[in-house]
């Protein structure tokens, strides 16, 4: 059991994943005569480098910028917006099809 909410596409990409690195793994022993143990702690390794390298990258944009509170409060207000738009837009086709007869 999943220890966060459950979704398909989550579960699917990690399949994926899995299998590209076993992939990886497989043609780096190959191409450089190394051991599958080996290939796999070089991988792994460029991984942590790779994730740590955009951690420290994208950290300030993908940190949480508000608290709970305010989030929730953005998106009632986006949702507002959104629900306001769609609103507005089938009116004016319902007034365009009006005015068209």
């Amino acid at each position: 059991m999943p220890m966060c909410g459950f979704n398909q596409k989550m579960l699917d990409a990690l399949t994926d994943f899995s299998k590209g690195l076993f992939e990886q793994i497989l043609k780096r022993a190959k191409k450089e005569s190394i051991s599958l143990e080996k290939a796999m702690e070089i991988e792994v390794e460029e991984l942590n480098i790779f994730l740590a390298l955009n951690s420290e990258k994208y950290h300030d944009s993908l940190r949480p910028k508000y608290d709970v509170k305010k989030s929730m409060e953005k998106l009632i207000e986006w949702s507002a917006y959104d629900a306001e738009s769609e609103v507005k837009k089938n009116l004016a086709l319902h007034l365009n099809a009006v005015g068209e007869k």
